[in-house]
């Protein structure tokens, strides 16, 4: 039998998990690598595992964290943290700490609206901000399709571009892993009834003044690209890439292709000594 691309670690670095005290609450993040640190946001329903391969792929050069949010995978609720939004303060307090003043912060679709609620309130703790598929602010006319809205029989066909390729990759392959989509699943649901996403309009985006990459699947159906072209025509520092063959999880769906594009714009836009 074939063995499936996450069923090893074969970085050179060594993956960790940690449990980080915030407010009070456990918060659980995977981590590999040392140096500058990349943070990494997953989206609705997910966990930090969602970020395998850029764990595995870019920690030979950054210390890669990709956190658990409060009520996904190993993190546990937080009084008084109801909306998305209120996980923008949640993650500049867990940024502080793990003893990060200053990060390359990226996230995808939900991930991303969590990053650029820290960036908006904080811009110095932000030293480049990176959105996949995200939800950044309300664009008119532009509004994501909730996924809890999705039919099951057609999750996977709305969510990826190709189904039976994200089943070969996808890093969820255990029956903790299931268990742990369920339960992130569920906390979204609650963020999403409490609030829905990005509440800020477009009039705050030139507060976004790092440098910003957007990363888009060309058939991403919750999404969409032109929600990324908007974006890119109004952040004056942000600059858009398009990736085919991937819909809204490119950074597992097209990995080697999401881990080129992070390390270009770092290399372009060197991190700040």
């Amino acid at each position: 039998m074939a063995r499936h691309p996450a069923d090893e670690w074969t970085a050179q670095s060594e993956l960790r998990q940690i449990t980080t005290t915030v407010r009070g609450v456990p918060m659980t993040h995977l981590e590999a690598g040392t140096g500058y640190p990349l943070v990494l946001l997953h989206g609705g329903g997910g966990t930090g595992k969602a970020f395998w391969y850029q764990l595995e792929g870019l920690s030979s050069q950054f210390r890669v964290l990709a956190p658990d949010l409060p009520g996904h995978g190993g993190s546990q609720w937080m009084a008084g943290v109801q909306t998305v939004d209120d996980l923008g303060p949640v993650l500049l307090d867990w940024m502080a700490a793990v003893g990060l003043e200053r990060a390359v912060v990226g996230g995808n679709s939900m991930g991303g609206r969590v990053a650029t609620a820290a960036a908006i309130r904080r811009p110095d703790r932000l030293s480049h901000l990176v959105l996949l598929d995200a939800v950044a602010v309300l664009i008119e006319g532009l509004a994501p399709k909730n996924p809890l809205d999705i039919p099951p029989d057609r999750y996977l066909k709305e969510l990826v571009h190709d189904p039976d390729h994200y089943r070969r990759t996808t890093p969820y392959r255990t029956l903790d892993d299931a268990e742990a989509l369920n339960r992130g699943r569920e906390a979204f649901r609650r963020y999403m009834s409490a609030s829905p996403m990005g509440p800020d309009r477009t009039e705050v985006l030139p507060r976004l003044t790092m440098p910003v990459l957007l990363i888009w699947g060309r058939h991403d159906q919750i999404v969409p690209v032109e929600y990324g072209r908007v974006l890119a025509a109004r952040v004056p520092t942000a600059e858009l890439t398009v990736i085919e063959n991937a819909g809204h999880l490119p950074h597992i769906e097209t990995p080697g292709i999401v881990n080129h594009l992070l390390l270009d714009f770092l290399e372009r836009h060197p991190i700040p000594t």
